[in-house]
């Protein structure tokens, strides 16, 4: 994991705890210095999912078998792919965890 900042510092994003979140590093390197996304159904640029603003609920769901993210909005949508949340070593992790009972989260 490591340090993201939300509103990234080359577009004016500020180092204090509202615009810092945790991430994994190579969901902060699909990110990179983006804010927004393209939506793949509507075509629409939309901003990225803010963990500090939203519910992940709200834009995000777990497939059945627990192992792949669903956006159901177009911030869900655009961030899922924009931060390629379904590549393979995450859900072959997510495989691993469902299959000890650690995974998907509770809540």
């Amino acid at each position: 994991m490591e340090i993201d900042h939300i509103i990234p510092e080359t577009l004016g994003g500020l180092t204090e705890a509202s615009n810092l979140w945790l991430a994994c590093t190579l969901c902060n390197k699909h990110k990179a210095d983006r804010v927004s996304a393209t939506d793949p159904i509507t075509g629409a640029t939309v901003r990225l999912f803010d963990p500090r603003r939203q519910v992940w609920q709200e834009h995000f769901a777990w497939v059945a078998d627990g192992t792949r993210i669903a956006g159901y909005t177009p911030v869900g949508r655009a961030t899922a792919v924009a931060l390629n949340l379904n590549r393979a070593s995450l859900v072959n992790a997510r495989r691993l965890w469902v299959a000890v009972g650690w995974h998907p989260p509770k809540d």
